[in-house]
C-alpha cells in the first residue's frame, strides 16, 4: 500500500476534482472510502449530487486528494492521486450497503441517523443508492501543502496547459481581482484558463453542519477574476435546531428520490 492509499484510508474528508469535456474545472468535498479486493480509493455520492457530478462522466482525468489538516498527521503534507475512474450507478444500493456503508458510518456521523439499523435503512431507502467513483490506473501522485484555515485556504483546480492541475492556496477574499498565493511558496502562473478555488468547513466532531465555498473565474498570474461565487467562508456552523434539521432531511430525501425516479423513467423509455 503506497503513501496515498494509506492517507486516503485514514482521512476523514477529501476532495474529488476533475475537468469536464469542455475543460471546466470542478471540485467536491467527499468522504474517503475504499473498495474492491485491493482496497482502492473510492467515494460514494448520494443521488442528490447527480446533477453536480454529471460532468465527471466525461472527464478525461480525475484527482482524489486529502489536503485538510484535520485529516492529516501533525505537520504532514497532503497528497493527491490523478488518474482514471470507474463510475458505478448503484441505484439499488446493494454495493454500497454490503461494502461501503460500515466505513461511512464510522467516518460520516450524519449517516448514522439515516442508516444505522435495518429499520432505518428501510425507512430511508433513498440514502443507500449511490454513484460510486473508483480511482483506477493512477498516473501521477503529488504532494500538496496542508490547508490549516478553512476560511482563507482552498484547493485550486484548473488546466494549466498540461492537464488537470491542483494547488493549495491562500485566498485574499477582500481584493478584486482576488489574489491567490500558493501555500508551497511557488508563484502561480495562470494563463487565463477557467479555474475554481474551493474551501470547506464542517462542525466537529459530528460533521452535521457543512459549508462549502467556491470562487470561479479566469486565473491570470496570481489573480482570479471571479465570475461566480457560492457559499460563505465565514458561515456559522452552530448546531441546527429540530425544525431546520427535519427540513434539511426532507429536502435531501426529495432530491435523492427525484434523481432516482428520473433514472427509472429513462430506463423504461
Amino acid at each position: 500500500m503506497n503513501e496515498f492509499d494509506q492517507l486516503w484510508r485514514r482521512a476523514l474528508t477529501g476532495e474529488l476534482s476533475w475537468l469536464n469535456a469542455s475543460g471546466e474545472p470542478a471540485v467536491l468535498p467527499v468522504t474517503p472510502l475504499t473498495s474492491g479486493p485491493d482496497g482502492g480509493a473510492c467515494v460514494a455520492l448520494p443521488y442528490s449530487s447527480a446533477g453536480e457530478v454529471a460532468g465527471l462522466r466525461s472527464a478525461t482525468e480525475v484527482a482524489f486528494s486529502v489536503t485538510d489538516s484535520r485529516s492529516l498527521q501533525r505537520a504532514r503534507a497532503g497528497r493527491a492521486a490523478l488518474g482514471d475512474v470507474e463510475i458505478i450507478d448503484d441505484t439499488e444500493g446493494e454495493l454500497f450497503t454490503v461494502e461501503l456503508l460500515r466505513q461511512e458510518l464510522v467516518k460520516y456521523p450524519p449517516t448514522r441517523t439515516l442508516a444505522d439499523s435495518p429499520l432505518l435503512c428501510r425507512e430511508n431507502w433513498w440514502w443507500l443508492p449511490r454513484i460510486i467513483v473508483r480511482l483506477e490506473r493512477v498516473r501521477t501522485e503529488l504532494e500538496l501543502p496542508a490547508r490549516t484555515n478553512p476560511v482563507t485556504q482552498a484547493v485550486l483546480v484548473r488546466d494549466d496547459g498540461t492537464g488537470l492541475t491542483l494547488d493549495t492556496v491562500t485566498v485574499e477574499h477582500e481584493r478584486a481581482p482576488v489574489r491567490l498565493s500558493q501555500l508551497g511558496g511557488r508563484p502561480l502562473r495562470g494563463d487565463g484558463a477557467p479555474s475554481v478555488a474551493c474551501g470547506y468547513d464542517y462542525s466537529m466532531p459530528d460533521l452535521e453542519r457543512w459549508e462549502r465555498w467556491s470562487l470561479r473565474g479566469a486565473l491570470r498570474g496570481d489573480e482570479l477574476t471571479v465570475t461566480r461565487r457560492s457559499g460563505n467562508p465565514d458561515a456559522d456552523l452552530a448546531p441546527l435546531s429540530l425544525l431546520p434539521r427535519i427540513r434539511r432531511q426532507r429536502a435531501l430525501s426529495r432530491d435523492c428520490r427525484r434523481e432516482l425516479a428520473a433514472i427509472e423513467r429513462a430506463r423504461r423509455a
